[in-house]
């Protein structure tokens, strides 16, 4: 095992091995990744996986919209499939306050170059026969809405980050953190100390 890297990352979790990829894509190869258990072994490994644009706070509308159209791009580079379903998502607004909801979220969306968009109520029983129209005002579709497969993900981070020279250490967990008097950090793992 490494004894020294520019960065440590704790957790092999899709949040962990995705700061990993994003360090590593911006050519920081000596990275490492330290994980007590496996790939995805802690709440990663049952999460929802649900992909959507739509947000009330713009800047994670615009990050997830980024994370979106990153998934194809993992695939290309890992190799590996995230397991992504577009399927879509209506968005109905039953109420006066809901279809004013909706205006801006819609505005925001052609802001940042989302694709969410306005839908009649026709074509909404063309995308969902079973939804009684008559009870919405106003629809929106996002064609770009889905799921992944949250392991799948991670693996297809991991694997890009090693691709790009990043490190990964499984089954190794971490046992306490040091911070040295020149700043450096020391993450004491079972397998020995890496300095950061």
């Amino acid at each position: 095992m490494k004894s020294q890297a520019r960065v440590v990352v704790i957790g092999g979790g899709v949040v962990g091995v995705s700061v990993l990829y994003h360090l590593a894509k911006r050519g920081w190869t000596d990275v490492m990744l330290v994980e007590r258990s496996e790939l995805t072994s802690g709440s990663t490994w049952h999460a929802a996986g649900g992909m959507h644009t739509i947000n009330g706070d713009p800047n994670m509308s615009h990050l997830q919209a980024y994370t979106v159209k990153l998934y194809d791009e993992l695939d290309r580079e890992s190799g590996q499939s995230c397991g992504i379903h577009r399927v879509g998502c209506l968005y109905l607004a039953g109420t006066e306050a809901r279809a004013d909801y909706f205006k801006t979220e819609l505005a925001k969306a052609h802001y940042l170059g989302i694709g969410l968009h306005e839908v009649s109520m026709d074509e909404v029983k063309k995308i969902n026969p079973l939804v009684d129209t008559s009870k919405f005002t106003k629809a929106m579709f996002d064609p770009a809405d889905g799921h992944v497969d949250p392991s799948s993900v991670t693996n297809a981070y991991a694997k890009a980050a090693k691709n790009k020279g990043a490190t990964i250490s499984l089954r190794n967990p971490v046992l306490e953190l040091k911070q040295k008097p020149n700043g450096h950090w020391l993450v004491v793992t079972k397998e020995g100390t890496i300095e950061a």
